[in-house]
């Protein structure tokens, strides 16, 4: 029973609570998963025009996860490695806040850092013009998707995109991403 002096459910419970954190999940985003969490979000005060927004939000980080992740598991339903991470759902008065973190290359943190910025300095109408350009562009060599997930994210929260970088280890850095989508149409 020692692992449970190291690990208290109570303790975490708490911490969910203070923090206002209504979803947590950590692992291999499954089809299975994104559905439970569809199915959570449907269950949003507010409004469901809020909820589909939240939803689309945590598909495109989950995408980014999947994809995207140094850290891989094996699934044995799609049969290959997967991407690892976590994605949480908290809220403050005026917003939700979602915010996805897992492992990436530390070479791939400066173009990530320079997208974001790129994206959060565009105002509605260039934001809206760089999506058109970027969904003509061809598809990046050895990288899936169409590179839309920032300024999809951006868009459909009417908010600007937080990164933030730690350090893992050696080679790896921890990507956190978070977005906040206000209660309020």
């Amino acid at each position: 029973m020692a692992y449970i002096e190291h690990f208290s459910v109570k303790t975490f419970k708490q911490q969910l609570s203070e923090r206002k954190i209504s979803l947590a999940f950590q692992g291999i985003f499954s089809q299975d998963v994104l559905a439970l969490i569809g199915k959570s979000l449907r269950n949003t005060p507010e409004s469901r025009v809020i909820a589909k927004r939240l939803f689309a939000i945590v598909i495109e980080m989950a995408q980014n996860i999947h994809h995207y992740s140094a850290e891989k598991q094996y699934s044995e339903k799609d049969g290959r490695d997967i991407g690892v991470g976590i994605v949480a759902i908290a809220e403050d008065e005026d917003h939700y806040i979602i915010t996805s973190g897992n492992c990436i290359i530390k070479t791939e943190v400066p173009p990530l850092i320079e997208r974001a910025n790129y994206i959060n300095g565009l105002d509605a109408d260039e934001l809206k013009k760089f999506y058109r350009e970027q969904r003509k562009m061809p598809q990046r060599e050895g990288k899936p998707g169409a590179n839309l997930g920032f300024i999809d994210m951006v868009r459909k929260s009417g908010n600007p995109i937080e990164i933030n970088i730690k350090d893992y280890d050696e080679t790896r850095s921890f990507f956190i991403l978070s977005v906040k989508v206000n209660k309020e149409l």
